[in-house]
């Protein structure tokens, strides 16, 4: 097994709430929506390469439970991640999360 890592996190270390200003404000973080400004083509072809080539997602609790609430609303067929979003297997590590409601699932 092959374990590859993708994170999107700032040279001086934020990864938080990237997507948009409410993702993620825990802990008074007030700067969401930091990379979405900063996406062009390129990059979208780039990342859905990467997404493409995944064999499921491996997420933390906190990032499981964003994801699960927001990637399944996405019903585009012209948007470049949400079906192989939705389509992966979930492996959620967390000691706290009993099961998974976006499916499929691969195990918490």
């Amino acid at each position: 097994m092959k374990v590859t890592v993708t994170e999107f996190v700032t040279l001086d270390g934020v990864y938080q709430g990237p997507g948009s200003p409410d993702e993620d404000t825990s802990g008074g973080f007030a700067r969401g929506g930091w990379l979405v400004p900063h996406m062009d083509g390129t990059f979208v072809r780039r990342a859905s390469g990467w997404l493409d080539l995944a064999d499921g997602l491996l997420l933390g609790r906190r990032t499981y439970e964003a994801f699960a609430r927001d990637w399944p609303r996405i019903t585009d067929p012209d948007d470049p991640f949400a079906e192989r979003m939705n389509a992966l297997p979930k492996y959620v590590v967390s000691n706290t999360l009993a099961e998974g409601s976006w499916g499929p699932g691969g195990g918490c």
